[in-house]
């Protein structure tokens, strides 16, 4: 399995690097997973583990690796990490188009969650039951610091999505509710990535 690699977070770097992230998504009406979102995460340390603070039991995030192999079934897009608390963050990275989480269907008043957005959903579910299986093992307390390390997933999809109501609600009701083996998955748009981003930098570093 990869190795998690330590990083000291800079908070001034990471607001240059939020700047290009809002520049990022400005420029592109529609954002693909591979040609536009993982490389520039990669390319970003500050920004990707500044994401792992929809984790309140993460307090300082110090370790995180991309593309991070798990037992050699899964690869996971992002892990973020606390190796003292040993909390974890696992990110999928999907598209960001307006339709990503929510399909309209024809003759259908109700939209369908979109392929895309199970997908993802269940990629998570099957990462989390590759850790919980694996837990006992020496390579799993050599990489997360414990074998009782907590997980926790966030599917990071869509843009300028507008949408309604009940869609609104439908998606906070899944945020809230659905708990996987004790592990919450989450979900946010690029455009809340950003926001919320913004409200960090500016609440807790002062950048």
């Amino acid at each position: 399995m990869k190795k998690l690699q330590h990083h000291l977070f800079d908070a001034n770097h990471c607001r240059t690097e939020w700047h290009e992230f809002e520049i990022l998504l400005n420029s592109k009406m529609i954002l693909n997973e591979r040609t536009d979102v993982l490389p520039f995460f990669k390319q970003r340390y500050n920004l990707s583990t500044l994401i792992c603070s929809y984790i309140p039991h993460i307090r300082e995030p110090d370790v995180f690796a991309h593309e991070f192999e798990i037992y050699g079934d899964f690869i996971a897009d992002l892990i973020i990490g606390d190796s003292k608390t040993h909390n974890y963050l696992l990110v999928e990275f999907e598209d960001g188009k307006s339709d990503s989480i929510f399909e309209k269907k024809k003759n259908k008043a109700t939209s369908d969650w979109s392929k895309r957005f199970e997908s993802a959903f269940s990629q998570l579910v099957d990462w989390l039951w590759k850790l919980e299986d694996m837990r006992s093992t020496s390579d799993f307390q050599s990489t997360f610091g414990s074998r009782r390390a907590k997980f926790q997933g966030l599917i990071v999809i869509g843009k300028d999505m507008n949408l309604n109501r009940e869609e609104r609600d439908r998606l906070k009701w899944r945020n809230d509710r659905i708990i996987v083996d004790s592990s919450a998955i989450s979900c946010v748009s690029f455009n809340e990535l950003k926001d919320d981003f913004d409200y960090w930098l500016e609440s807790r570093y002062a950048v």
